[in-house]
Formats: C-alpha cells, sequence, structure tokens
C-alpha cells in the first residue's frame, strides 16, 4: 500500500501485477481490503489497482460534509488514474463504487476500456426507503453508538446474509465497517448515498455508456434486482449475469464465482 495525492487528498492505493490496467472500486463501509480474493487472482494477467474511496479505510477523511458527494467519488477516480499515468483501463464498480464508475464511463468514454457495474444501484427503485435508512444510520453515528450502528448495518439487506452465512463472515464485516473513519461514514450516507440521483431517472446517461459492459447481481440480492435489469437493457453493449447463491456482497459471498465471470469478460482489457 502506498499513498498518492490526489487533489487535497491523500489516497491509500494497492497497484500490484502487470499487464492491462484493472481498477477495482468498493463498495460503502467496505475498503479496498474487500477485493483480497480478486486482486490476488486478477495480479497473475492484469495490472490491478484497488484504492479507499474518500472517508474510507487509509484515504483521506474530510471533517465536512461539503467534501462528500458522487462528484467528488467521480473526481478523486479520475484523479487517481492521472496520478498513476494510466490513459484507459478497465473499471469495476461494486456497489458504491459504481456510481464513479459508471459516471467515468459516460463522460470519459476514452478511458474506459470495459466497466463492469456488480450489484449496483440498491433500492434505486424505491430512494425514499434509502433517505430513511440513510438519516438513521447518520443519527447512530453522531450519537457515537457504534456498536449499535455496525450491529444495525450488519442486520440490513446489504451485509446480511454474508454477516449470517458464518461467525468468521459476521466478525469481517463488522471489521470493515469499524474500519471506516466516522466521518467518513456519516458524510458517505448523507451526502452521497441519501443523495443520489435514482437510476431510473438516468436513462441518458446509461444510454451514452460506449464501453462493453457486465451486469452483476447476487441471486438473493433483491434490492438491486430491478437495478441490474434496468442497467442491463438501458446499458448498450450490456450483459447480466446473475451469481447463484450470494446476497449483495458477491466479491465477498461467491469470490470464486464473481473472480471468474470477471477474468471471462474482460479478456485481455485492451
Amino acid at each position: 500500500m502506498r499513498k498518492i495525492q490526489v487533489g487535497n487528498q491523500a489516497v491509500a492505493v494497492d497497484d500490484v501485477g502487470s499487464g492491462p490496467p484493472v481498477v477495482l472500486l468498493h463498495g460503502f463501509g467496505c475498503g479496498k481490503r474487500m477485493w483480497f480474493h480478486q486482486a490476488r487472482a486478477l495480479r497473475r494477467r492484469f495490472r490491478v489497482i484497488s484504492y479507499d474511496l474518500r472517508g474510507h479505510g487509509q484515504t483521506d477523511a474530510p471533517g465536512a460534509a461539503t467534501d462528500y458527494s458522487a462528484a467528488h467519488l467521480a473526481r478523486d477516480l479520475v484523479g487517481v488514474l492521472d496520478a498513476l499515468v494510466i490513459a484507459r483501463a478497465a473499471i469495476v464498480g461494486f456497489s458504491l463504487g459504481g456510481g464513479p464508475a459508471l459516471a467515468l464511463a459516460a463522460s470519459r468514454p476514452e478511458r474506459v476500456s470495459r466497466l463492469v457495474l456488480a450489484d449496483v444501484g440498491a433500492g434505486a427503485d424505491d430512494p425514499v426507503k434509502v433517505e430513511g435508512m440513510a438519516r438513521r444510520w447518520v443519527g447512530l453515528a453522531d450519537r457515537g453508538e457504534t456498536d449499535a450502528l455496525v450491529c444495525e448495518m450488519l442486520r440490513s439487506e446489504l451485509f446480511k446474509i454474508y454477516a449470517r452465512s458464518s461467525e468468521r463472515r459476521r466478525n469481517h464485516m463488522a471489521a470493515l465497517l469499524r474500519a471506516t473513519p466516522k466521518n467518513g461514514l456519516r458524510f458517505t450516507l448523507s451526502e452521497v448515498l441519501a443523495k443520489r440521483k435514482s437510476l431510473f431517472r438516468s436513462t441518458g446517461v446509461l444510454q451514452s455508456v460506449q464501453a462493453p459492459t457486465l451486469v452483476l447481481v447476487g441471486q438473493q440480492d433483491y434490492n438491486c434486482t430491478k437495478a441490474a435489469r434496468l442497467l442491463a437493457d438501458t446499458i448498450p453493449n450490456a450483459a447480466l449475469k446473475i451469481i447463484a447463491g450470494s446476497g449483495h456482497m458477491t466479491p465477498l459471498e461467491q469470490p470464486a464465482a464473481f473472480t471468474a465471470a470477471l477474468v471471462e469478460f474482460l479478456g485481455d482489457a485492451a
């Protein structure tokens, strides 16, 4: 791990392997550590870059709400590519990471060779529910009720299937959540997730994506099922693959199947 400067942010980056570049963008509360299985497998054929998004892991977590937004995450992605002198890469966005991945593919198509959107758009068909959940979790964070917040998050549709599958997995997910800075949790919830525009109102953006696209979704990720079908039906040259036996956390719940789907789709990622 090293840190690179992106604007006024020190961003923690893992950069391993050699070959065509592939950038892995993690989900909310997870950090780049969630990509352990995929990085280990992909590095044999690709240059694999993963980094902690703003407010996560070892990347800076600004103390002001105004330093968090979907636009900030998208600019950070461009900044990481520029700092690493990567003109064009395959981009894999999981959950929260799907936002900046999609934004880059739509706004800078020349920089994206292939696009993977995995378990993206949770609750996009019911934004009021997502906003309510975000407000409730922000309230727990503001009151310093970390244990209660982690427990509630582990019971949520996002994490519960992974957390309930074994004690080891529950402890792993809890450790990832606890490693996320308080500011990062609070402001990613309030300024990114609670304010994101629904995919169902973004069909113009989806139709503008030029990169070959793979949409992945867990068979039991009911929060993302409708959004996944929207992505696959609306993005030109997109394909949908359902990961059997998985909920929302597909890279962790079914790492072998998830990684195999990536390898098959990426090809030479040229």
